[in-house]
C-alpha cells in the first residue's frame, strides 16, 4: 500500500512540469495572436494617417491655386475695416444706451425733514399730495395734512391702509 501511494505521488510530480509547459505554451500563443492583431491595427492607423496627410496636401494646393496672396490680403483688409466699423458702432450704441438709462432714471422720493417725531413726517410732493414716509399711517398723514381720516380715504379709495409703501403718493386735496 505504501508503494502505491509513492508511485502515485511520483507520477503526479512528473506530470506537473508537463502541465506548466502546456499552460505556458497556450499563454505564449495567445500573446502572439494579440501581438499580430495589434500590429495590423497599428498598420491600418498608419495607413489612414498617411491618407489624411495626402488629402490635406491636396486641399492646401487647391486653396493656394484658387486664392493668391494679393486677394487674401485684400480680403483681410476689408475684414479689418468692417471690424473697426462694428467696434465704432458698438461704442456709439453703448454711449447712447447709457444716456437713455440716465434720462429714464426717476429721482428717489425722500421722506420729510427730521422732526421731533423721529423723522416720520411726510413731505409734500406737490400741491395737494404727500409721499408716504417710513412709519407713516393713514391717520398720521391725515393729521399732518390737516384733514380727517375719512376725507383722506375718500380722496384715495384704491389705497389699502394696511399696505402703505414708502414713497407712495397720496392725494390730500
Amino acid at each position: 500500500m505504501e508503494n502505491d501511494s509513492i508511485s502515485t505521488s511520483s507520477s503526479s510530480e512528473s506530470k506537473l512540469p508537463l502541465i506548466v509547459g502546456i499552460v505556458g505554451f497556450a499563454l505564449g500563443a495567445a500573446g502572439l495572436v494579440l501581438g499580430i492583431k495589434a500590429k495590423s491595427a497599428a498598420q491600418a492607423a498608419s495607413d489612414a494617417a498617411a491618407e489624411a496627410g495626402k488629402q490635406v496636401a491636396e486641399l492646401s494646393s487647391t486653396i493656394a491655386s484658387k486664392a493668391n496672396a494679393t486677394d487674401v490680403q485684400a480680403i483681410a483688409a476689408d475684414l479689418s475695416a468692417v471690424k473697426q466699423g462694428v467696434e465704432a458702432n458698438n461704442t456709439a450704441l453703448k454711449t447712447s444706451i447709457e444716456e437713455l438709462q440716465k434720462a429714464v432714471k426717476k429721482p428717489v422720493a425722500t421722506t420729510g425733514d427730521k422732526k421731533t417725531d423721529g423723522g416720520k413726517s411726510s413731505q409734500a410732493a406737490g400741491p395737494g399730495e404727500v409721499i408716504v414716509g417710513k412709519g407713516d399711517t393713514l391717520s398720521s398723514i391725515a393729521k399732518k395734512a390737516g384733514i380727517s381720516l375719512k376725507a383722506l380715504q375718500d380722496l384715495n379709495p384704491s389705497v389699502n391702509p394696511n399696505k402703505l409703501q414708502i414713497g407712495q403718493h397720496l392725494k390730500t386735496k
